[in-house]
């Protein structure tokens, strides 16, 4: 199957080629025929990349050790949907599975433009032809772009998926950020096609924003599933850490964030044509970088891939790409002159051209904190991007309250009582209500600078978000109002609903505010975070079938909880199915401890926390190699905070030496059949040890998934064409 997959990609490879050269002949003779043509070879593309796909889908649910891939990232005793979703696990498979959305993209774009007769749409065809076969060429020309490589002879055995990634998240975060990031080249190849003939009239914006909302979405969702992942596996308490990978994603929906906003000025004033191209080919070129950040291997981050042959040919591309685009750009200036000039900085349109510049520098930052390592020789971390990015999301937190305030051409002394005397009210009596709040209910650690600024931070967070979400009250009481003057037998929920549903760019895009409101909301309290690390002392119990078990009665308190140890069990998982047998490629061993947790002195949960070791199996001799430790936290969730703990290392009773190697000790014991032996190795197990064991206090996280769960709604009822009058 290894031949049979390379070929469709050779086949998908020589019809862009083709592709390429028809479009472009077509193009400079003016012949339709060749440009219908290449338009034709381009769709037939998809067919031939989905039968790539397919073969290497079944490879890895087959196990299919000849094939590189497979054995580096699946094994046979992998749940089924983790043999599937592995496709997307490795770099070579990623990328395949990046160019079978990009031809599915392309396709569908071909055909919704198939009716249209201008010189726009075969230039777009040529720029996603030229794509495309970039990505098929470096299936076939790199090693590690090849998701067909044979293994001769076949390995004895697969390595299995990382088991970081063996969480339901990464089952749908991975796919969910690529059509994010692959999507944007429609909106940037439509806009770009324009740029290029110079047909630059305003007809082509409503196919981008389409499709520039489509990608924004799926890329705010996929950035919201990563940070849930990281939340519940990665085990330290957080859920967002400026990893360059999380950055990588970040940084187009920043400016895509920017682009879809600063669209709205151009429709309504005819203002920002030349900046709005701009945004939309630095936003795509940084879903191109995010992908090459993921995949060269410069630079590293829990989710990132090692390194390759293809950083190289990909930045190059890059940058060529991104230069003969600018240059477009600097020819058509004077085509994409204002209509209008600014007239107020406080006026609606100001207050989207602060956004965008806000939006622009924070990306241009975080791509100064990405490469500090290779421009300043250390790692920019998070108290750096902190430093800048909190005051700049409070920032971004007030203009998203008042722009919808404002007025167009008007300044903000104008329209203040109006519009925005009674949301900034609602703001200062909501930032006291807060304070009073959190003084009641959250430890406030003792004051230095940093305690102050972050309890300020908090309160103006909390506060701007309220005056927020009383200015989108009263812009939906107005709105509601005016219909039902219109239509006066419609009640008051009734009209609202058919308003959102006949407005939704307006209205929907309120709700999107209000998510990043609540979202905002959970991120002030961090200033409240509490944060330690106990040691608990267990004592080994008598054998227990093929558990090992310690016991402990130490207790330990940390704000209003008390948490007290109960028992530690060193225990095998069986990896896949326990009927096909059990050998030491499909046992996980696990540090399952118990605690018994009060809050307030009265009983409140128990929590069970692990660190469970995956064997690493050799892919040449099948043997065991080593463990992968992972981390599964304990939540114990409430409206008020979350209770996050982990267990961690283990140590000797008397902290003197190495750490003891239970799971390879409990290896042992577990596969000795023979119970004299069996007891013997029994008494290789410390008398006592020490667990390590790391406790969390986060405050407000709730409202964190919140806003996730309302972005993704919100942005899904823009998306999907209900009740609008297409037509």
């Amino acid at each position: 199957m290894n031949d049979f997959g390379a070929l469709c990609l050779i086949t998908s490879f020589s019809l862009l080629l083709f592709s390429i050269v028809q479009t472009s002949y077509g193009i400079f003779r003016n012949d339709p025929q060749g440009i219908e043509l290449g338009r034709y070879t381009l769709m037939t593309n998809f067919g031939v990349v989905l039968l790539a796909f397919a073969v290497l889908v079944v490879q890895l649910v087959r196990t299919d050790l000849s094939n590189y891939y497979v054995a580096m990232h699946s094994s046979e005793h992998l749940p089924l949907f983790y043999k599937m979703t592995s496709v997307w696990s490795g770099s070579s498979g990623s990328l395949l599975f990046w160019n079978l959305l990009l031809s599915f993209f392309t396709f569908l774009v071909l055909w919704q433009t198939r009716q249209l007769v201008n010189d726009r749409v075969p230039v777009m065809n040529l720029s996603l032809a030229v794509l495309a076969c970039f990505f098929s060429f470096l299936a076939i020309f790199f090693p590690d772009a090849q998701p067909f490589r044979e293994f001769q002879p076949a390995a004895a055995a697969g390595r299995g998926l990382n088991p970081l990634l063996q969480h339901w998240a990464m089952i749908i975060h991975p796919p969910i950020l690529y059509v994010g990031y692959v999507s944007f080249a429609i909106p940037f190849s439509i806009a770009t096609s324009a740029l290029i003939t110079g047909q630059l009239s305003e007809n082509w914006f409503r196919f981008v924003r389409r499709w520039s909302i489509f990608s924004w979405f799926f890329l705010g969702t996929g950035i919201l599933l990563g940070s849930k992942w990281a939340y519940e596996e990665l085990g330290w308490g957080g859920y967002w850490a400026w990893d360059p990978v999380e950055n990588a994603s970040l940084m187009p929906w920043l400016l895509s964030t920017a682009f879809l906003h600063s669209m709205i000025i151009q429709e309504r004033r005819g203002m920002l044509k030349f900046w709005n191209m701009l945004l939309i080919i630095l936003a795509f070129h940084f879903c191109l970088l995010g992908t090459w950040i993921t995949r060269s291997g410069v630079l590293e981050g829990p989710h990132s891939f090692s390194k390759s042959t293809i950083g190289t040919p990909f930045i190059i591309y890059i940058g060529i790409s991104f230069f003969v685009y600018c240059g477009f750009l600097i020819y058509r200036r004077k085509e994409l002159s204002p209509e209008r000039n600014l007239e107020a900085m406080t006026s609606k349109e100001g207050s989207f051209l602060l956004n965008n510049f806000l939006l622009v520098i924070a990306t241009l930052s975080i791509l100064l904190g990405v490469f500090s390592p290779l421009l300043y020789g250390r790692e920019f971390k998070a108290p750096w991007f902190n430093s800048w990015g909190v005051p700049s999301g409070i920032l971004l937190l007030l203009l998203m309250g008042s722009a919808p305030l404002l007025a167009w051409r008007k300044g903000a002394d104008k329209i203040f009582f109006a519009t925005l005397f009674k949301p900034l009210i609602a703001g200062v009596l909501g930032a006291a209500a807060y304070i009073f709040y959190y003084s009641r209910n959250y430890s406030i650690s003792d004051y230095s600078l940093g305690d102050v600024l972050g309890e300020v931070y908090s309160v103006l967070t909390v506060g701007l978000g309220i005056f927020t979400l009383a200015g989108i009250a009263q812009e939906y009481h107005r709105g509601i109002a005016a219909r039902r003057i219109s239509y006066p037998k419609e009640g008051y929920f009734t009209a609202g609903i058919r308003m959102l549903l006949k407005n939704k760019r307006r209205y929907g895009g309120y709700l999107v505010h209000l998510s990043m409101v609540i979202l905002f909301v959970g991120l002030a309290g961090n200033a409240f975070k509490q944060n330690t690390s106990v040691k608990f002392f267990y004592f080994l119990e008598l054998p227990r079938a093929n558990e090992v078990v310690y016991t402990s009665q130490d207790t330990a308190v940390l704000g209003d909880y008390v948490i007290a140890a109960s028992s530690l069990k060193i225990k095998p998982i069986v990896n896949g199915d326990p009927n096909e047998g059990v050998n030491h490629r499909n046992v996980i061993v696990t540090h399952e401890a118990t605690f018994e947790v009060k809050r307030q002195l009265k009983d409140f949960v128990t929590m069970v926390t692990e660190r469970r070791f995956y064997p690493q199996i050799s892919h040449l001799s099948g043997d065991f190699e080593t463990h992968i430790p992972t981390s599964e936290p304990a939540i114990a969730s409430t409206p008020k905070e979350d209770l996050y703990v982990q267990l961690g290392a283990i140590e000797h009773a008397d902290l003197s030496d190495e750490n003891p190697d239970l799971p390879r000790l409990f290896m042992s014991y577990f596969f000795t059949r023979d119970p004299d032996l069996k007891s013997e190795q029994y008494l290789h197990f410390p008398r006592q040890i020490v667990a390590n064991l790391e406790v969390w206090i986060n405050p407000m996280v709730k409202f964190i998934w919140a806003g996730s769960l309302l972005f993704f709604l919100s942005g899904l009822l823009i998306l999907l064409p209900i009740g609008e009058n297409r037509p």
